[in-house]
């Protein structure tokens, strides 16, 4: 029978496990309602920390990361702010032009002649417009609680940014030092993580960018209404593999043919199947190491999958982690010897 000795310990390390799950349940529930704001500031942080390394030794950390949050505000949240706001006054969304074009009139006098249906695009139009404002009508109450909820989450963004951008190093150090891993496997999963890392941001999130923004060039040069509003959106749904921005192009290009604008339509066609589509293969090529490149499927896997889980910023989350498993998959492998030792 073991002694109240040999017990005590384990006792001991019992109940300081049941402790430290216990706060970290009740912490998880705390961060829980921000999950998403945080998870942006993270990324944020992650993304402007060499910058921040080199400012910081010409004018200190403090003045350093408030720089770069004023940048990252005027650089990434005003323009996830024009997308909401073009998303919430969604009437305009559709142009007023489009509801006047004779154009509309030909196609439902060829629909009613070939198939015998009556349709009338503007009224479905303007019905579904009307629809839109009555549901935004009665869910005012709650639309005015997720902007409270917007409002407190963006202000914890930007602080958390400042904080992680100020005090990154600090945070590093003491991962590393309640990690219970040797050092050698720390530091080759710690390069793992952020070679893999950059990989995913510049193979899958820049390439999006740089794909929306020239598509956009296309939407303005032909004259599309709301081109910034739906450049942003291009942005956004390039982000999915099977969808890209050719659900905005494909739109664009039948709207200036039905404004009669046929020249603007088959330049922009062509723009996005040369200019537009060609900046996938070049460019994500040119920017990744192929060691690091990540497979188109687990990207959609990754996205679709962590959408669910953890909301929007699964968009960016989702291959990130999946390729963070294959990382750590690939250092443990390669540490196996070590980590076997006592």
């Amino acid at each position: 029978m073991s002694s109240p000795e040999l017990r005590a310990p384990n006792v001991r390390v019992v109940f300081a496990g049941v402790l430290v799950t216990a706060l970290a349940v009740v912490t998880g529930l705390i961060l829980l309602p921000f999950l998403t704001y945080l998870l942006a500031a993270t990324l944020l942080a992650f993304v402007f920390y060499p910058l921040q390394k080199r400012l910081a030794r010409r004018i200190g950390s403090q003045l350093s990361a408030a720089f770069l949050v004023g940048t990252a505000i005027l650089g990434v949240l005003l323009p996830v702010a024009l997308l909401v706001y073009g998303l919430a006054s969604g009437g305009r969304l559709v142009p007023r032009e489009l509801e006047q074009l004779p154009e509309l009139q030909t196609v439902e006098r060829l629909v009613e002649q070939y198939f015998g249906v009556q349709l009338s695009i503007r009224s479905q139009i303007n019905a579904a417009l009307g629809q839109l404002s009555s549901i935004l009508a009665e869910q005012s109450s709650g639309i005015v609680g997720a902007g409270v909820h917007a409002t407190l989450g963006l202000l914890l963004l930007v602080f958390v940014l400042y904080y992680l951008l100020k005090d990154g190093d600090s945070l590093v150090e003491w991962l590393k030092y309640v990690t219970p891993l040797p050092h050698t496997v720390q530091d080759e999963l710690y390069a793992k993580t952020n070679a893999m890392t950059w990989a995913v941001l510049k193979g899958h999130v820049l390439v999006a960018v740089v794909q929306g923004v020239v598509a956009g060039v296309g939407l303005f040069v032909t004259g599309v209404p709301n081109a910034g509003f739906w450049t942003v959106v291009m942005m956004v749904v390039a982000l999915v593999p099977i969808l890209g921005v050719g659900v905005v192009l494909g739109p664009a290009v039948v709207y200036l043919a039905l404004a009669n604008r046929v020249l603007a339509a088959v330049l922009l066609a062509l723009y996005g199947l040369t200019i537009v589509a060609l900046i996938d293969d070049y460019l994500r090529a040119y920017l990744i190491d192929r060691g690091s490149a990540l497979n188109s499927a687990v990207i959609l896997v990754g996205v679709f999958g962590a959408i669910y889980v953890i909301g929007p910023m699964g968009l960016f989350y989702g291959p990130i982690l999946l390729g963070l498993f294959k990382a750590t998959i690939e250092v443990f492998d390669d540490y196996y010897e070590v980590l076997e030792q006592p």
